[in-house]
């Protein structure tokens, strides 16, 4: 625990009797017409978000001024327990386990998480790497409805809450989730897609050989 101490976990629940009630309705978004549905709802996000690039740069701006700071990490914990939910029904539409679900202090910073390493006994990779990709999906598709709303809606709470959400999926994903030097979800997902276990400690200690 002191040698993680910028990572401490501290299991609260067990979510598995949930997850198994409600997996036949949201394990449908890991199939093929939960991908079109995403690719479709996505696209149209897109397509707003290029429109609206002017007033999206004005609104950011503000993304760190006090009054913001407090629907900001709401935002974020919004988008967590979404993204490691996202992760679950993953696991769990294949036929995983999940039973520990509890709070991170990332850098003492308080954000949910859910222990889906049973997906790591699936024999199938892509499996595997979808498991590991479901967090980041869903974040996308949450920032995508997040984006029509904003569109949709006049300034107050619901606009900028809308924008907080679109900003945090977007940013996480692309600098924390998706990066590989990092041990989140783009490290296990190229650890699946290379077939090398504990690539991390490999790595590491094939660059003190070449040192």
């Amino acid at each position: 625990r002191l040698t993680n101490i910028m990572f401490m976990r501290f299991p609260l629940i067990d979510p598995d009797r949930f997850l198994n009630r409600t997996v036949a309705f949201f394990g449908k978004a890991f199939t093929w017409l939960g991908a079109l549905l995403w690719l479709l709802v996505v696209s149209f996000a897109l397509k707003i978000v290029v429109e609206n690039v002017a007033a999206l740069s004005d609104q950011a701006q503000s993304m760190l001024a006090p009054g913001n700071l407090g629907w900001l990490y709401l935002s974020i914990t919004f988008i967590k327990v979404i993204h490691e939910f996202g992760h679950a029904y993953a696991c769990k539409r294949y036929g995983g386990e999940v039973h520990v679900m509890g709070v991170m202090l990332l850098i003492f910073t308080p954000i949910p998480y859910v222990d889906a390493t049973s997906s790591w006994g699936l024999r199938s990779r892509w499996q595997r790497m979808l498991v590991g990709a479901a967090g980041m999906i869903v974040e996308i598709f949450v920032a995508a409805i997040a984006t029509v709303i904003w569109y949709k809606t006049a300034p107050g709470v619901v606009h900028n809450l809308c924008f907080n959400v679109m900003f945090i999926a977007s940013v996480t994903t692309l600098l924390f989730n998706i990066n590989p030097l990092l041990r989140f979800d783009g490290y296990y997902i190229l650890s699946d897609l290379l077939e090398i276990p504990n690539l991390h400690q490999r790595s590491a200690n094939h660059l003190k050989h070449l040192f």
